[in-house]
């Protein structure tokens, strides 16, 4: 007898041939296909729970106008992609499905039906907003707003949809023999596997094969390890893993991910950090501030909430485009070359977890100090991908409550990603959110307002 298993319920059974894990951060789990026809989450508590689909194997696509739960059906699952925004991208058969975290809700991408082969990667790049997908021979970036059937969701990076081979190069020179995963790295590059080979599409769409993995058994999937080595696991009849260093994927700190975690308490940071941190909030001030070495820095106003950071040159140009210009003598700023730097109107606190990232690479900011961070990383031109997660942390912890009062924030700083994905936020959620400061919004910024209502006219 066939029987679906309530959503929440923690399941009694053994899992058959579960695979591909993603953390997915809107709900803090991680998820998994399990029978290639279910998607699974296992929470903190270890519990096990049914999120869409039917790991019976009751296969089959259903309804496009979307399914929820167990009445969700799956043909055939090859990869999952989340977004950290709530929604999880699935390579599923010839098509990308699309599941809602919070609905439970299961449509297909329009435009992504293949007229023949199959999906066999996603990964999404946050910090570009992007999903790249990837057949065995062709890698795709895929426009998830893009409306129809008619295919003009694809786009073509690299590859040949047809022809198979291993050829390095650009555009459609280039040749994939057999691609197995997908991964985004730091700079926008791409990491595929394919066949034996690990290559790496670069922000040019430039393919380059980097290493050639000498295993007897097939790889089949990638993984990044927190000390930022590549995990490659293989498949066969005994399965292994294999830990490649030096490909220099990208800084092992939160961002890399390109998810974003709930909360702080969620967001884990090394005691090294900590410690760095005491540090560097307890120095004085240098008496007069060594020009080959260190520099005053000057955080906050008066009130008694200024304070005074003693920092390397070196490393402050090194993580801040405003700062490398200000202490070289030719930067190009009228006073470039100083001895001392004033942040008048910055938060110290939050100054002094940037000025720790700048030191380590890793990234940490109690969700209290998220605004003003994020505001002042932007304002120093820090790394784009340290602005970038600031802004998906900050997008993680907004509520239909709060979601107008932080558009109106993040359109008065500039911030416009974030305005995109505040905006998409507060359409999904439209039945739920708080309008008592829609007047600001319709007061201060008329054409947003504008772009917001289409948006929500044409939301389904």
């Amino acid at each position: 007898m066939l029987f679906a298993i309530p959503s929440r319920q923690a399941l009694r059974v053994q899992l058959r041939n579960a695979r591909c894990p993603a953390y997915e951060p809107a709900s803090d789990c991680v998820l998994f296909a399990a029978s290639n026809a279910a998607i699974l989450q296992l929470d903190r508590s270890n519990a096990v729970s049914l999120v869409a689909g039917n790991n019976l194997v009751m296969r089959g696509f259903g309804a496009n106008c979307g399914r929820c739960g167990s009445d969700a059906r799956f043909n055939n699952i090859a990869a999952l992609a989340p977004d950290g925004l709530g929604n999880v991208y699935i390579a599923d058969s010839d098509r990308i499905r699309v599941l809602d975290v919070a609905s439970r809700q299961v449509t297909t991408l329009p435009g992504t039906t293949l007229s023949s082969g199959t999906w066999v990667g996603l990964s999404y790049d946050a910090a570009a907003g992007a999903l790249w997908a990837a057949t065995d021979r062709a890698v795709c970036v895929v426009d998830v707003t893009a409306g129809g059937d008619d295919g003009r969701a694809l786009r073509l990076v690299v590859g040949d949809w047809q022809s198979r081979g291993f050829v390095d190069g650009g555009g459609s020179t280039a040749r994939f023999n057999r691609i197995a995963a997908i991964m985004t790295c730091a700079d926008r590059r791409l990491l595929v596997l394919d066949d034996n080979k690990l290559r790496f599409v670069g922000a040019d769409n430039i393919v380059k094969t980097v290493v050639e993995l000498q295993q007897r058994y097939a790889p089949q999937c990638l993984g990044i390890l927190p000390q930022g080595d590549l995990a490659v696991g293989y498949g066969g009849s005994a399965y292994g893993i294999s830990v490649i260093s030096g490909l220099q994927l990208g800084p092992c700190i939160p961002q890399f991910s390109r998810t974003a975690a709930a909360t702080s308490s969620q967001r884990q940071h090394s005691q090294a950090l900590v410690e760095l941190h005491k540090v560097l909030t307890a120095q004085v001030a240098s008496p007069a501030g060594d020009l080959n070495s260190a520099v005053n820095v000057r955080v906050g106003g008066g009130g008694g909430r200024g304070r005074i950071f003693v920092a390397h040159r070196s490393v402050l140009a090194a993580r801040s485009e405003y700062f490398r210009r200000l202490l070289d003598p030719a930067g190009g700023f009228a006073d470039s070359g100083v001895a001392e730097v004033a942040l008048q109107d910055a938060d110290p606190e939050a100054f002094s977890w940037l000025l720790a990232y700048m030191y380590t690479g890793e990234l940490h900011m109690p969700d209290e100090l998220l605004r003003p961070a994020a505001e002042l990383a932007g304002r120093l031109l820090m790394p784009a991908e340290c602005v970038a997660q600031l802004q998906a942390w900050l997008l993680a912890i907004v509520t239909p409550g709060s979601v107008v009062s932080e558009l109106i924030w993040a359109a008065q700083h500039g911030m416009a990603d974030l305005v995109e994905q505040l905006k998409a936020y507060l359409v999904r959620h439209r039945k739920a959110v708080a309008l008592d400061k829609l007047g600001e919004l319709v007061a201060h910024f008329p054409d947003l307002t504008l772009s917001l209502v289409r948006e929500l006219v044409a939301a389904p």
